[in-house]
């Protein structure tokens, strides 16, 4: 029997690396995503499937490190990423970071800029089917830590934000306010921002979910050092648009968005593996 996982078409070897942490899995949403971010390897290797879960595989090399990475789409929402992250956590990985896309909640992330999260409120149905809904979504803080590493790296601290997202089901009804209860959703969504709140997707809760389930009984004491943590994910937002923008999108911004995003997130899993 083969041990490739059924909807990926990736097993153990293909996520080894690391000296045994495993490869640092890059999940974009997009299919392009992914082969943009594996245009930075170096000697990437192409695995593809029938659903459009393709994965490239290969290092990276930074500020003379030189690590494990693998790149691969995850869909978009909570449904299409739990079935993706079991899988690649059945398969070896241990350290995951989202590069997606987001809308901006806090009036001061504005379009083509980044948001880092910290963990994200749980507005979906797919996490509470692991979880109950009182368990936070957090990202691990070591891995909060790589990423803003990373954003300070790329150079791009000044254009990188830090703080709670939200993740939802429903992108044109909760988001933008469409169909009869439109007035409701934008009203939560008001309530989010007043609390905090600076950004919204549709997966960071998921990964931050089944990492803490992964990690479950793995406690360690401080010292024992980053690596000791099972399973870390995070989580770094593009951020497409805003209040204001509706899906009325300037192609131009979020590809400036897009390559903030991939940036910040490369350098950061340099220094997940290598912290300083």
């Amino acid at each position: 029997m083969s041990d490739l996982q059924h909807h990926i078409g990736l097993g153990a070897e293909h996520l080894a690396g690391n000296d045994g942490l495993g490869r640092v899995v890059l999940l974009p949403g997009s299919r392009g995503r992914a082969q943009a971010i594996a245009e930075h390897f170096n000697g990437a290797s192409h695995v593809g499937n029938a659903r459009a879960l393709d994965s490239w595989s290969g290092t990276l090399t930074r500020d003379g490190h030189t690590i494990d990475v693998l790149s691969i789409s995850s869909g978009m929402g909570t449904a299409s990423t739990e079935i993706v992250m079991h899988e690649l956590l059945a398969a070896g990985a241990r350290r995951v970071v989202r590069v997606g896309s987001c809308g901006a909640l806090d009036p001061n992330l504005k379009p083509g800029q980044v948001a880092i999260l910290t963990g994200a409120v749980r507005d979906e149905l797919a996490t509470r089917h692991i979880a109950p809904v009182e368990f936070p979504a957090v990202s691990h803080p070591d891995a909060v830590a790589a990423m803003v590493a990373g954003a300070r790296a790329a150079g791009l601290a000044d254009h990188a934000f830090l703080g709670v997202g939200h993740t939802k089901a429903s992108l044109y009804a909760r988001e933008f306010g469409s169909g009869p209860l439109g007035d409701q959703n934008k009203r939560y969504g008001h309530l989010l921002r007043a609390c905090g709140a600076i950004a919204s997707d549709m997966e960071a809760a998921m990964l931050f979910i089944q990492a803490s389930a992964r990690s479950a009984g793995a406690a360690t004491p401080l010292s024992a050092g980053p690596a000791a943590v099972p399973v870390q994910t995070a989580c770094v937002l593009g951020v497409y648009g805003d209040d204001e923008s509706d899906m009325d999108l300037d192609p131009a911004v979020c590809r400036l968005a897009d390559e903030r995003a991939i940036a910040i997130a490369l350098a950061g899993a340099v220094a997940w593996v290598h912290p300083a």
